[in-house]
């Protein structure tokens, strides 16, 4: 999966609009908008990784864990 953060300014009639994103035209995408200057969960996650000395994990690595959790090993 292929994150894009972008930060926009709402327009006046309450709408945003998002340029020059990295997907093919017709791909879907999700959107999800959260008010700017709070800390988002990529940068508490980044800074909780980076204060607890925790080795970076691909995402395979992660539903390993993840799948490990759920089945109570």
């Amino acid at each position: 999966m292929k994150a894009v953060k972008k930060l926009v300014e709402v327009e006046i009639d309450k709408s945003v609009t998002l340029r020059s994103l990295p997907f093919k035209p017709g791909s879907k995408v999700e959107v999800i908008v959260l008010p700017a200057g709070e800390e988002d969960i990529f940068n508490f996650m980044d800074k909780t990784v980076k204060s607890k000395k925790l080795a970076p994990m691909s995402l395979k690595q992660i539903e390993k864990v993840v799948h490990s959790a759920r089945a109570g090993k």
